[in-house]
C-alpha cells in the first residue's frame, strides 16, 4: 500500500500557488493531488480547529512519499512554505494509480448530472434546520452562490475523519455504502480513501509546542468529487441523505473536519450550465 502525505500549505506573498505546484512537477515528487482550499464546512470540535479551520491555506496537496524520501517536497520549495499541516497516510495501490484516469473521467462527466429538488425545496421551506454538523447553514449557502459567480464546476471535498472508539469505523463503512447511492444520483464519489499512520511521538503545533498525545489523532481521510457545490449542497439538503446523516454517521465520529476546494487543473475550465 503506498505512504502518501496530504499536506495544506500557507506560502508567503511572493509565491503564486500554481508556480509552486508547477515546480513540485517537474521534481521527482509524484504529484496525486493538487487544489485550492475554498471553504471550511465543518470545523473540527476537539482535534486541531487551530490551525486547520483559523488558517488560512493557499494549497492541499497530496503527494507520494517513498521509504529513501519520507518528505517529499524538496528542500528547495520548503523556502516558500510559511505554515503546514501534514498527514501520512496509507491508500490502495489500486486508488492511487488509476486516480488520474478515473478523476479525468469525472471531471468530464460532471455536467450530465441534474439536480434534484432537494435543495430547492428547502430554500422555499425557510432552510429548516438539518442534522448537526453537517447541514445546509447560511455560511454554507453564502459561499455556494459566490463560488457558483466564478466556479460552477467540480469541488472536491477534503475529510479528516476521527472515529468513535470501539465502534466507529463500523457504523462509518455502513454510511460510505449507503451513501454511494445517494451522493451517485447526484455525481458525487469517493475518489480517494486511506488510512492515517499514527503518530510516532507526542505532536507539536505548527509553532512548536507540545501537542496531544499519540494515539488522539485522525483515522483516516477520504477526498470526494462533486460535480458543483450546488450539488453538494443538493444532497445535503435531501432527506435521503439526511436519513443515512443520522443513522449511521453522526454515531460513528468523534470529530471531523470538511474542507471545499477546488482543483487547480480544472479551475478557469468553462462549464456548460448545471
Amino acid at each position: 500500500m503506498p505512504v502518501c502525505t496530504l499536506h495544506l500549505l500557507a506560502l508567503d506573498e511572493s509565491t503564486d500557488p500554481r508556480f509552486f505546484v508547477q515546480r513540485l512537477k517537474e521534481t521527482p515528487t509524484k504529484v496525486i493531488v493538487t487544489s485550492r482550499p475554498r471553504h471550511v464546512v465543518i470545523h473540527p470540535t476537539e482535534l486541531d480547529n487551530d490551525p486547520l479551520a483559523t488558517k488560512r491555506w493557499d494549497l492541499m496537496v497530496l503527494l507520494q512519499a517513498t521509504a529513501d524520501n519520507p518528505d517529499p517536497i524538496p528542500a528547495a520549495l520548503r523556502s516558500s512554505i510559511t505554515d503546514e499541516y501534514k498527514i501520512t497516510t496509507g491508500i490502495p495501490s489500486k486508488l492511487v494509480s488509476s486516480y488520474p484516469s478515473r478523476n479525468a473521467t469525472l471531471q468530464k462527466q460532471s455536467s450530465k448530472y441534474p439536480l434534484t429538488d432537494s435543495l430547492e425545496n428547502y430554500l422555499k421551506d425557510g432552510g429548516k434546520s438539518t442534522s448537526q454538523n453537517l447541514e445546509v447553514s447560511p455560511s454554507l449557502l453564502a459561499f455556494m452562490a459566490e463560488l457558483t459567480k466564478t466556479h460552477p464546476g467540480p469541488v472536491t471535498m477534503l475529510n479528516l475523519l476521527h472515529f468513535q472508539y470501539p465502534n466507529g469505523k463500523q457504523s462509518y463503512y455502513q454510511y460510505g455504502q449507503a451513501f454511494i447511492p445517494v451522493a451517485g444520483k447526484r455525481g458525487g464519489n469517493a475518489k480517494l480513501v486511506g488510512n492515517v499512520v499514527p503518530l510516532q511521538s507526542p505532536r507539536s503545533d505548527s509553532r512548536g509546542s507540545p501537542g496531544r498525545p499519540e494515539q488522539d489523532w485522525w483515522n483516516e481521510i477520504s477526498i470526494v468529487h462533486y460535480p458543483s457545490i450546488r450539488h453538494f449542497c443538493d444532497m445535503l439538503a435531501g432527506e435521503d441523505y439526511q436519513a443515512i446523516n443520522e443513522k449511521y454517521r453522526l454515531s460513528a465520529l468523534r470529530d471531523t473536519f470538511l474542507l471545499c476546494t477546488t482543483e487547480l487543473d480544472v479551475e478557469g475550465l468553462v462549464y456548460s450550465k448545471l
